[in-house]
């Protein structure tokens, strides 16, 4: 074995100095200011800075936007009455708001104040440096607001989070149970994987439409208040809860977390495999495990259960009507008289339906069995 060569006090002593002075050697900063000047690097690092509140100032206003949406109240906007009871009128809501409000649009002034500061000592930085330490230092700018936007991010998640309300644009992934042979593309696995609960916002939103519906729940119910107070305070109601609604929707849509061309064709694909090989995709019992079956093999699963007379009994007539009219009638003969007109429409059942059977397979076992669940939805 040939021997190991060793190194030399001198050369262990010259590399532990390129350790230390690694930092100055190739930190930005300390290269401006080596290169240009204390002067340059202040410029530098005013940018920085400014950067950083022109960041922080748009995370305040998404953050303060969303307690706006949600009706949330964060510390800045609490404040003591003279009772508990009073903090819940409309008069101390509507303040609330206008805090956050006025909060907004001194962030919007601050913002565009920032911005114009900005522009001009970007200018006089720039042009006070060659051409590449220009691409350093717009390399190391990027990487510190990258870094701090994700900390202000967090924060307001975390502030949010403490107020109740959990907005996260990361789709959980779920996992994919499949019980048959048929091989899925990786795009198909990786759309199945948002799970069966998986939804998006629509990308457009007739809001005439909407404000028609909510003009004419307006008009209906409007005859039953006795006092002009009460109708107007009503109105503003509807109002409020529209604004809410239209205001999610855009909030949710600056996002892009709507389905693409390219999902569409996946999602035909799905389709065209579930006809041909004649599946079924369902949701796990437990989880958001998304289940892949041949559709006989789950009716057939679910015949055998239905077919065990120890829990299940066949039934001769299907009787549903007359159980449904029989209810009727003993809501008609003992509370049409003591409750007033509207109490009684809203005991009164109009229709009802069979329950429908459905069961969500138990991935945990072999098989997987179903679990029998029957759906109520429609039922009185």
């Amino acid at each position: 074995q040939p021997p190991q060569p060793k190194m030399s006090v001198t050369t262990l002593l010259v590399l532990f100095l390129i350790k230390l002075t690694k930092k100055s050697l190739f930190y930005t900063p300390c290269l401006v200011r080596g290169h240009f000047g204390e002067a340059t690097l202040r410029t530098l690092r005013r940018v920085v800075k400014l950067q950083k509140k022109l960041v922080k100032s748009t995370a305040d206003i998404n953050f303060l936007t969303t307690c706006i949406m949600y009706n949330l109240h964060p510390k800045m906007a609490r404040f003591k009455l003279h009772k508990s009871s009073a903090s819940k009128t409309p008069l101390a809501q509507r303040f609330r708001i206008n805090l956050l409000r006025s909060e907004v649009k001194f962030h919007q002034r601050r913002i565009r104040s920032l911005k114009e500061q900005l522009a001009t000592l970007e200018t006089s930085l720039l042009a006070t440096v060659t051409w590449l330490f220009r691409i350093r230092i717009r390399a190391f700018i990027k990487k510190e607001i990258d870094n701090f936007t994700l900390s202000c991010q967090t924060v307001h998640r975390r502030k949010l989070s403490n107020l109740g309300l959990n907005i996260s644009h990361e789709r959980n992934s779920a996992a994919i149970f499949n019980d048959t042979d048929i091989k899925f593309s990786d795009k198909e696995i990786e759309l199945l994987s948002m799970g069966l609960n998986h939804g998006v916002f629509p990308s457009s939103l007739d809001l005439k439409e909407i404000r028609s519906a909510f003009e004419d729940l307006f008009t209906q119910l409007a005859p039953h208040f006795e006092t002009r107070n009460h109708l107007l305070k009503f109105k503003n109601c509807l109002i409020n809860c529209y604004n809410d609604y239209v205001g999610n929707y855009f909030h949710s849509k600056r996002t892009n977390y709507h389905f693409s061309d390219e999902v569409h064709t996946v999602i035909k694909s799905i389709q065209d495999k579930m006809k041909l090989h004649n599946l079924v995709i369902v949701k796990a019992d437990k989880g958001q495990t998304v289940v892949i079956m041949y559709k006989t093999v789950y009716v057939e699963k679910m015949h055998v259960i239905l077919n065990d007379r120890s829990k299940f009994v066949e039934v001769e007539k299907e009787e549903t009507l007359t159980y449904l009219s029989r209810f009727q009638s003993f809501i008609y003969r003992n509370f049409k008289s003591i409750l007033s007109e509207s109490e009684y429409k809203e005991i009164y059942p109009s229709a009802s339906s069979t329950p429908a059977m459905h069961g969500p397979p138990k991935t945990h076992k072999a098989g997987p069995p179903p679990r029998p669940t029957p759906s109520t939805v429609g039922c009185h």
